[in-house]
C-alpha cells in the first residue's frame, strides 16, 4: 500500500486513486533525520494551531528505541478547547504523512464551571525513509 501511495505502483484493477486518499508522501520528507523531525514537529504544532490551540512544548526523540526501525518520535504538550480534540486526532492520523498516536494523556481544565483548555500530553510518530 505505501508503493502505491509513494506513486511507485499503480493501483490494483478496479480501484482508482480518488479524493479519499489524502495527497503528499506517506513517509516523513528531510535530507536528514533532523530535518525529519523537524517536519514532524511543524505538521503537529500546524494541526494544533490550525483548531485554535496552543503548543506549550515539545520534544523531538530521534534515537529512541522507534529509530532503529526508521521512525521519528516527538512528544507535545499542549493546550486545546475540548470540540477540537477528535479533529486533532483525525487530523494526524488520516493525513499525509502517515503518523501514529503513541500517547494521549488529556487533562480536564481546572476550574470549576469545566470551561477552559483541555492540557493534552500528545507522542506522535511517524517513519522516515532516510536520504534518497
Amino acid at each position: 500500500m505505501l508503493e502505491q501511495l509513494e506513486g511507485r505502483k499503480a493501483p490494483p484493477p478496479g480501484r482508482s486513486v480518488g479524493a479519499e486518499m489524502p495527497a503528499g508522501s506517506a513517509f516523513l520528507e528531510g535530507a536528514t533525520v533532523t530535518v525529519a523531525g523537524a517536519a514532524l514537529l511543524q505538521r503537529v504544532a500546524g494541526v494544533v494551531t490550525k483548531l485554535g490551540g496552543n503548543v506549550l512544548s515539545s520534544q523531538l526523540d530521534v534515537q529512541g528505541t522507534h529509530a532503529k526501525a526508521g521512525f521519528v518520535s516527538m512528544v507535545a504538550s499542549c493546550e486545546l478547547d475540548q470540540p477540537s480534540l477528535q479533529p486533532l486526532i483525525y487530523d494526524l492520523e488520516a493525513g499525509m504523512p502517515f503518523l501514529f498516536i503513541d500517547q494521549l494523556d488529556v487533562q480536564a481544565p481546572t476550574t470549576s464551571s469545566g470551561e477552559g483548555k483541555l492540557r493534552i500530553l500528545l507522542a506522535v510518530s511517524g517513519q522516515w525513509q532516510g536520504a534518497k
